[in-house]
């Protein structure tokens, strides 16, 4: 997929992809210059947000960077709470549990999964 793609570009707006949630580049992207397997990119405005009980996840073998734009984000991580707010990230290696997500007003998030693959399991 590189080496096909060598010398081409592609410019946008994230707004195009609120249908994906914000995500707009990994292997699921229909434009061959979005898609990609080593890497996925979103651009999240998540406002007000509240995850409900079955949201509960670990990923099984990617690693998900998130840092927080603007706003605040309320999350529990392997059953410690935390809230993160404009500047701080987390990163959740893989089997790490999350809950409880909830975003306050003007929330945006920036989130980097690496490899871009569909491995996220719901826990019970």
């Amino acid at each position: 997929m590189l080496a096909k793609n060598k010398g081409k570009y592609i410019v946008g707006k994230v707004k195009d992809f609120a249908k994906r949630k914000g995500w707009f580049f990994g292997q699921f992207a229909d434009n061959e210059l979005l898609k990609s397997n080593l890497v996925e990119v979103a651009w999240q405005k998540i406002s007000g947000e509240i995850a409900t009980p079955e949201d509960k996840h670990i990923h099984i073998t990617s690693v998900e960077i998130n840092i927080v734009i603007n706003g605040e984000v309320s999350l529990t991580i392997n059953g410690k709470d935390f809230t993160f707010h404009k500047e701080d990230f987390w990163i959740i290696w893989p089997e790490t549990v999350i809950e409880n997500v909830r975003a306050g007003e003007n929330t945006e998030l920036l989130i980097v999964r690496a490899p871009s693959i569909n491995d996220k399991k719901m826990i019970p």
